[in-house]
């Protein structure tokens, strides 16, 4: 997940694109990569709080607006992002809850 969060800093960071046609489509990349570093930590580390987690994917997400609001590279730092990438970090969580749990029952 190291490789990942330096690959979500890398995208975050860079100067911005022109921009896609699909109105939105952003908010909904943005709940799908955190979905993935939220649930891959969950799943890589199972002994982690969940708690801990969902908050550190906050706290990263954050740190990342605020960095793209501080930087002259195109980007503004968005509430709409940060809620998006809240909800994939929850819905992430959620998902590495049920495959561990589908796991762990047909373990038995």
């Amino acid at each position: 997940m190291g490789i990942y969060s330096l690959f979500l800093i890398w995208v975050s960071l860079r100067p911005a694109g022109t921009g896609g046609s699909i109105p939105h489509l952003d908010k909904v990349l943005h709940l799908i990569v955190y979905a993935i570093l939220a649930g891959g930590i969950a799943i890589a580390w199972p002994k982690l709080s969940r708690f801990h987690i969902f908050w550190g994917c906050i706290v990263f997400g954050a740190a990342l607006e605020i960095a793209q609001g501080l930087m002259a590279a195109g980007r503004t730092a968005s509430l709409w992002d940060g809620l998006a990438n809240s909800l994939g970090a929850a819905l992430g969580i959620y998902i590495a809850v049920i495959i561990s749990r589908f796991f762990f029952l047909k373990a038995k």
